[in-house]
């Protein structure tokens, strides 16, 4: 039902664009084909996808790689030319951002996405502007997931992001945490501690960051004493969505460097 290709599903096509790529629902691959329909098929004709050229189709842990025979009003049809099976990442961020007025968390669940997040969780805290009852929040929670799936989709990568249910700070504090746990705090870091010290030899890490203003003091506290680090992002005052954007890239680019350096000690 199609061979097994290199990773990335890379495929000598004669075309130099990327391969655009969708998830797909388990009824869309049919034996040795693909067939899209719905709002799917509305994304790949956006696509300008034409007979001939190539898609990677996402479902589960398996990556497909389909070959447009048709194109349609009610459906696509593709030829599958190629499989891959993929296992999780082998490092994790997990962002804990506090809202941020406007559609400006849509920002930082697109770019955090296409960082690479395993997960976002959306927090309120003391000097969070952004209100919202449960019934907004859950609708705003369903936005956000099709933003990650859009973020996902363009990006390339086979995994969509975790959304968590909007939740107060303190509820978040009472944990689970996965990783090590950072504070992005721009004040003064108390004994010096460096996101490269702490991240250390690790391979997943969980970080907070507050709303415009920062975390009050008691909050500051509250999340010391749960066992979170504060560090310093950089030298200069970030916006919110800035800083939460930055910490993934930072937190990322810390996780992929102590990976590289594991996979040269260990013996081949």
């Amino acid at each position: 039902m199609g061979r097994d290709v290199p990773d990335h599903l890379e495929l000598k096509t004669g075309m130099s664009h990327t391969i655009p790529q969708f998830f797909v629902e388990p009824e869309m691959v049919q034996g040795s084909q693909i067939v899209l329909t719905g709002g799917i098929l509305r994304h790949a004709i956006a696509k300008r996808l034409v007979p001939g050229e190539v898609f990677r189709a996402v479902l589960g842990e398996t990556a497909y790689l389909g070959r447009v025979l048709l194109v349609a009003s009610d459906r696509l049809l593709a030829d599958i030319v190629g499989r891959q099976r993929f296992s999780a990442p082998l490092i994790a961020v997990h962002l804990y951002a506090a809202l941020v007025k406007g559609q400006k968390f849509d920002l930082v669940v697109e770019k955090a996405t296409e960082l690479g997040v395993s997960s976002i969780h959306p927090v309120v805290t003391a000097r969070t502007i952004t209100k919202v009852d449960p019934e907004k929040a859950a609708s705003r929670r369903e936005r956000w997931k099709k933003i990650a799936k859009a973020a996902s989709e363009q990006s390339g990568r086979p995994f969509i992001p975790e959304i968590a249910y909007v939740e107060p700070l303190s509820r978040v504090l009472e944990g689970p945490f996965l990783g090590k746990t950072l504070l992005a705090h721009e004040h003064e870091v108390r004994g010096g501690n460096t996101v490269s010290d702490l991240l250390e030899g690790q391979r997943e890490a969980s970080i907070l960051v507050g709303p415009e203003g920062g975390l009050d003091s008691s909050e500051v506290q509250s999340a010391i004493a749960k066992g979170f680090y504060p560090v310093s992002l950089g030298p200069y005052i970030m916006k919110a969505e800035t800083a939460s954007i930055a910490a993934v890239a930072i937190l990322t680019h810390h996780l992929k460097a102590n990976l590289t350096a594991l996979q040269q000690e260990t013996p081949t």
